[in-house]
């Protein structure tokens, strides 16, 4: 897969398939390109505006307009037929996780829906009984005995109850981690964790908090019992470096394939052996894309509270100089991620009216906590993401963010509120007067709306996850993400999952709160770049912006809402580069 990539995308400065060199007659301009021939949407201006040509110098846009124009200003050069395809602003992939989905995309996918990936496609598994015969047939292909079974993609909704005695009958002998779909839990059988010295004893090492997040006898970890206390026992059998290469391939492959040209990591977990790792892959100049990330500050708040404000805001920007402050791999400035309350995958979010089977969620930043964390860095008008998905643990934040306005109002402060999973209506009105944007993942409708129905949240909760439309109404700034491995990254799959709130059994719950097609877009390019404080430098196709664009067979304006997730990526042009998908 790697040769097979970077073969892909050594054709960088050919301009391969549709650039036409032979209208260049000058080596002093080659670096000029006329873009025509198509349809070139920009994002800016009316919904679904377009320009007849666009010329690139070096990798800037430098011309919109006419054709002719375009050719009498530049003349000599080179020239790029689009050939009747549409050409859109680069896609963004606002919030996503290369740790996390190069991790989990190389070990065996057994999960409630399909995954298709440029090495292979795991078929969904939604039921108990198939699932832990797949697991069993997984085990029994292992040739070496001595080899740790890893499998992500476990959900108990759809999968029933799974603890180390069950992994136990699946192997006694073989160590086996099973990570949850939501990549907040993991499970152990029992000779893994007496290999790693997971007993009572260890536990109570931890804080009383952690430790209620710690079920030794069941060998489950989730939330701060999975982040702060598993994940430095485990971190070098998930993450070798033979599976972060070959993981982190794989994912540039498929965000390439998806026409994706810059994401962010918010809350990056880079461990410092990984760094050359990233700057070798992710930063290399046949790699077409962005790689952004946000610091994270749980971490760097326990560690540091009893020092000061100081030591925690030193703590946060330490993390930012694992990269160059320039280029195309490095940390946002000014910026950091908290986490409120627990995954919706796993639903251990908060919710006010609790849960309809008697179990609760879970925090993993309380509010308080929340509270101080902001105390320190709305105060150096840092840009604050923050990680909430139930309505409880939002009108918690909703609180926070408005004593801040209060004592210390801000301007554009842009706090962002990521994942946008349950709300209420009056906590979106809430969230238009403070200022605040949001960062949703619509998949959550689509993969999850119709079992929580069932379980956990009951109808009328869980088919008004997401509500787009009353976010889109009150004009907030709005983008999608996938939060990969939480969804594929697949920015013209997020649209459709916001558009038409379809979910996999072809239900469509609460199509009043279906987002517009055009608020989609936006949500995708503009108003993405927007979210990270580059919306004059990528997000459209104007004159000074980078030449990021992603080109594709139709025209997304132009097509029925079902079959925007199947417009096929021709390619990218990155930095003025072309870069062809080749199938």
């Amino acid at each position: 897969m790697k040769n097979a990539l970077l073969t892909l995308l050594c054709i960088t400065t050919l301009f391969a398939c549709n650039s036409e060199k032979s209208n260049s007659n000058s080596d002093a301009n080659a670096e000029t390109i006329i873009y025509y021939n198509g349809e070139i949407v920009t994002m800016e201006g009316k919904q679904g505006s377009t320009v007849e040509s666009v010329v690139t110098k070096n990798n800037k846009v430098v011309f919109t307009g006419s054709q002719k124009e375009a050719r009498s200003n530049y003349p000599n050069s080179n020239q790029f037929d689009l050939k009747g395809n549409t050409m859109f602003p680069g896609f963004i992939e606002q919030h996503m996780h290369p740790f996390l989905g190069a991790l989990t995309l190389v070990m065996n996918v057994i999960a409630p829906e399909s995954w298709e990936l440029p090495s292979k496609t795991w078929k969904g598994v939604d039921n108990e009984k198939d699932y832990f015969a797949t697991l069993t047939d997984v085990e029994n292909s292992m040739e070496n005995p001595d080899e740790i079974l890893l499998s992500w993609g476990y959900h108990h909704n759809f999968h029933g109850d799974l603890n180390r005695e069950k992994l136990d009958k699946i192997s006694a002998t073989r160590p086996i981690l099973i990570w949850h779909r939501s990549v907040h839990e993991f499970f152990l059988n029992s000779v893994l964790m007496e290999q790693l010295g997971m007993t009572d004893a260890w536990a109570k090492t931890f804080s009383e908090e952690i430790q209620g997040q710690i079920n030794i006898e069941k060998g489950h970890f989730f939330e701060a019992g999975a982040m702060i206390a598993l994940l430095p026992k485990i971190f070098e059998i998930i993450g070798p470096e033979e599976n972060i290469r070959e993981g982190l391939y794989q994912m540039v492959e498929m965000l390439h394939n998806n026409g994706i040209t810059a994401y962010n990591e918010p809350g990056a977990f880079i461990m410092p052996t990984h760094v050359k790792i990233y700057k070798e892959i992710l930063g290399d100049v046949k790699t077409p894309m962005y790689s952004f990330f946000t610091p994270e500050t749980k971490t760097p708040f326990y560690q540091n509270k009893e020092k000061g404000d100081e030591a925690v805001v030193k703590a946060v920007e330490d993390i930012t100089t694992m990269f160059p402050e320039t280029g195309k791999i490095r940390f946002f400035k000014k910026t950091v991620k908290l986490l409120i309350d627990g995954a919706i995958i796993s639903q251990l979010m908060m919710m006010k009216g609790g849960y309809t089977d008697g179990h609760h969620g879970e925090w993993i930043q309380p509010p308080q906590e929340i509270s101080d964390v902001f105390d320190i860095f709305w105060e150096r008008d840092y840009q604050i993401l923050v990680h909430v998905n139930g309505d409880k643990g939002l009108e918690e934040l909703l609180k926070v963010i408005e004593r801040k306005m209060k004592e210390s109002p801000r301007e554009d402060h842009r706090t962002t509120i990521i994942h946008f999973a349950n709300s209420t209506e009056a906590q979106v009105k809430k969230i238009s007067e403070l200022g605040c944007i949001v960062s949703a993942n619509p998949y959550y409708v689509t993969a999850f709306s119709d079992k929580y129905a069932e379980v956990g949240l009951g109808p009328e909760r869980a088919n008004a996850m997401v509500r787009s439309a009353s976010v889109e109404k009150l004009g907030i700034p709005y983008s999608l993400h996938s939060d990969l491995p939480m969804a594929p990254a697949n920015p013209l799959y997020l649209a459709w999952c916001a558009i038409t709130r379809e979910t996999l059994n072809g239900n469509h719950p609460r199509p009043d709160l279906r987002l517009s097609l055009h608020q989609a877009l936006r949500g995708i390019t503009i108003d993405a770049a927007q979210s990270w404080r580059m919306e004059n430098e990528l997000g459209s196709i104007k004159n000074g912006k980078i030449a990021n664009f992603t080109i594709l067979k139709n025209n997304p304006y132009k097509v029925e809402a079902e079959k925007l997730k199947d417009i096929e990526v021709l390619g990218t042009v990155f930095e003025g580069n072309h870069f062809p998908i080749i199938k």
